[in-house]
């Protein structure tokens, strides 16, 4: 794929020949001092040196509440149309990459997900290098996919370095005359980190920890308020609900991001609770995460992104249990 320089005082120019493809969405802070994915006018609304924003971008591709059947007397079923705005998802961490990109197998498998594709198809990822600070411990190198996308810049002391990681990414910056061609960078030096190696020996044998104290004393101090399954950037467990509306003659059928630590995800036809206890849901949500689920099956689905470490009130750390591994 072609290369790129972008000096950076030319950011605002780039970000600004990339609005010509489709509306610019990245990293910035609201009034209340969020960092958040947004619609953003000019380069200078950008926050590049952010560590994480507070919901990760499966916002866009998987929304926490839409539409997926309408109904009324007088126009019977119809299917909402998603909207075909283009959005290019600009400064993506390579954790946040990675995490699209195990949503990609989830969603666009044997049987692809209609909205979830239409979205997918109509959003550009922009991917930018980034520091770890103490929650995250994500690499390249334990999660090829992290740099996927579509372009990606790797920030160096002579500016940015754009690389196409896509055919559509190739085609846009083609088509940024301000860019200068250049040799692709070599690559980068990794090592996998202990935590890292920890993971992937724990994975790798099936490990559950099913003796362990920690289920127990997590399931004391969780306060059960989902911050965790709500910020990760692979979460996708929903519910499918259908409301009346008070007319009468008119109902929708409405799919909302469902939570896996709520007492109520486990409850079925008939009242029965197959997971009853916050010890039972804080062992299905390792397992779902680091164990794999259906048919990905083994995949680990943690990207290391850190936002669960990072937002629960009391502290609560799975990552604490493989601290116990011989």
């Amino acid at each position: 794929m072609s290369t790129y320089g972008l000096k950076k005082e030319s950011l605002p120019d780039f970000v600004a020949a990339l609005a010509r493809f489709g509306e610019v969405h990245g990293p910035t802070v609201t009034d209340d001092g969020v960092p958040v994915f947004r619609a953003i006018n000019t380069a200078a609304e950008l926050q590049l040196d952010y560590r994480r924003t507070l919901l990760p971008p499966k916002k866009y591709l998987l929304p926490s509440t839409e539409t997926l059947l309408a109904f009324s007397t007088g126009k019977g079923y119809r299917i909402p149309a998603v909207p075909d705005q283009t959005i290019i998802l600009f400064g993506l961490h390579p954790c946040d990459l990675a995490g699209i990109a195990y949503l990609d197998r989830v969603f666009l498998g044997d049987e692809p997900d209609p909205h979830y594709k239409s979205r997918r198809e109509r959003t550009v990822l922009v991917g930018v290098t980034c520091e770890q600070d103490e929650f995250c411990f994500c690499d390249a190198s334990a999660f090829p996919s992290s740099v996927g996308g579509d372009i990606f810049m790797t920030d160096t002391p002579e500016g940015y370095h754009l690389a196409a990681s896509s055919p559509r990414g190739a085609e846009i910056l083609a088509g940024i005359p301000m860019l200068t061609s250049t040799s692709p960078l070599p690559p980068a030096a990794t090592e996998s980190t202990p935590l890292l190696e920890i993971i992937e020996k724990c994975t790798a044998r099936g490990e559950t920890f099913s003796d362990s104290p920690l289920w127990q004393e997590f399931a004391d101090r969780c306060l059960s308020c989902g911050a965790c399954s709500l910020c990760c950037p692979t979460c996708y467990c929903f519910d499918v609900r259908e409301y009346g509306l008070l007319d009468g003659k008119s109902a929708e059928r409405i799919r909302e991001w469902d939570n896996c630590l709520f007492k109520v995800h486990g409850v079925v036809a008939g009242g029965y609770n197959f997971r009853q206890t916050r010890a039972e849901r804080f062992q299905y949500r390792f397992s779902h995460k680091y164990l794999g689920f259906g048919p990905l099956r083994g995949v680990v689905s943690c990207v290391g992104c850190g936002r669960c470490r990072e937002v629960c009130p009391v502290r609560i750390d799975l990552l604490e249990l493989f601290q116990e591994s011989p």
